[in-house]
């Protein structure tokens, strides 16, 4: 199997935006990681260190499964603590309350726009509504 597809997936699995993120969490630079990646290669021993739930068949030969069995289990129940996790989530909400502290200042904004259009057309009915009746008192 490729190496650079081999850690492009270790690095989904950990969801890494970046290479350089998945660089400095393995303890390595950036150039080093993009080296691996270009000449097909990477140092197995380092990545089953800091990755001790990838099957070593897998980081050997490219043999699926990535994740050994008995880890998957542990990984369903560590994965909610890992601090990498709990930040990404962190960061979302955070930019999930600006967006709708957003949608809530325009919405309250076009709210009063809508109330004004509300209080012109209501103005005009009942301006519209006593012409009428003077045009009726007329004709009667």
């Amino acid at each position: 199997m490729d190496k650079a597809i081999m850690l492009d997936r270790i690095k989904d699995h950990y969801s890494f935006q970046t290479d350089v993120d998945f660089a400095k969490f393995l303890g390595i630079t950036p150039q080093t990681f993009s080296n691996w990646k270009s000449r097909n290669s990477f140092d197995a021993e380092l990545l089953y260190n800091k990755c001790p739930e990838l099957n070593p068949s897998w980081l050997l030969c490219g043999k699926e499964p990535m994740i050994t069995e008995s880890k998957i289990q542990e990984l369903q129940v560590n994965e909610a603590k890992s601090p990498y996790i709990l930040r990404k989530k962190l960061t979302y909400l955070e930019d999930e309350i600006k967006v709708l502290s957003q949608a809530d200042k325009i919405m309250s904004e076009s709210g009063s726009q809508i109330k004004k259009a509300i209080k012109l057309l209501t103005d005009k009915l009942q301006l519209t509504e006593k012409e009428l009746q003077q045009v009726l008192k007329k004709k009667g």
